[in-house]
């Protein structure tokens, strides 16, 4: 069992440092296979030439929007024009105009506020998803896992809460790591300072950790902690 004095380095010594630092190089190779894969998709899609095909089907989409304003004001102008005729017609003429013109204000502003409130955004395309995933798996490998093989390889507490202060505080790795589906950033931040600061009267919180945790460099991590046959077998589990 670990006593409270034994350092970072110690906890992350022999078989346990290598056996996390294994889980780290399985999530980075995971990750750059992905990025290999949305790189081919993406040069598909530009030899088969989808990026205009896009295009082309976007500004028709937008048309539609402007034709339909432009029949609504058409409609609107209609109306407006009978009920000014109406005043020089027969008294037998009585057709209630206001619903029609109602309906040609709806025909009109609809479109319009669509269009207002969608300026500036653009739908995106299957090349925007590839592009979005292949950024976001370099900044889960480059702001996460390398810092993260950097802290355990040297035994660097201070590496490991600088690392959990930026999963905590930016949200561009944060958002990255939740897409790329390598766990939940706070959870994974509680992990490291919950792993700087042990101690054995923190058993129970790291167990609990542990149960939640579905990072597996990390849940690596906080298993040196224990005993062999600690945690109810949760070495056991992270090795499935």
């Amino acid at each position: 069992m670990f006593m409270r004095g034994y350092s970072i380095g110690c906890l992350v010594g022999g078989m346990d440092r290598e056996g996390v630092l294994v889980e780290i190089d399985g999530r980075i190779k995971r990750l750059n296979a992905q990025i290999e894969i949305a790189e081919e998709r993406l040069r598909y899609l530009e030899e088969v030439g989808a990026p205009s095909k896009y295009r082309i089907l976007r500004s028709r989409r937008d048309y539609r929007v402007y034709y339909l304003i432009l029949m609504g004001l058409w409609l609107i102008a209609g109306v407006l024009l009978l009920m000014h005729l109406k005043k020089s017609l027969p008294a037998s003429f009585n057709i209630p105009l206001l619903p029609y013109l109602l309906m040609a204000l709806v025909i009109a502003v609809v479109p319009a506020v669509y269009l207002l409130m969608s300026k500036g955004k653009t739908p995106g395309t299957p090349m925007d998803e590839l592009g979005e995933l292949e950024r976001a798996a370099h900044i889960v490998i480059s702001g996460f896992y390398i810092p993260l093989r950097r802290a355990v390889e040297t035994g660097d507490p201070e590496g490991m809460k600088g690392l959990a202060e930026k999963l905590l505080n930016d949200p561009i790795l944060s958002r990255a790591v939740k897409m790329m589906h390598e766990g939940d950033p706070k959870m994974m931040a509680y992990a490291l300072y919950l792993y700087t600061v042990y101690n054995e009267r923190l058993r129970d919180e790291v167990e609990d950790a542990l149960a939640a945790l579905t990072n597996r460099p990390l849940r690596a991590l906080l298993l040196t902690l224990l005993p062999p046959n600690g945690a109810g077998g949760e070495r056991a589990k992270a090795g499935e």
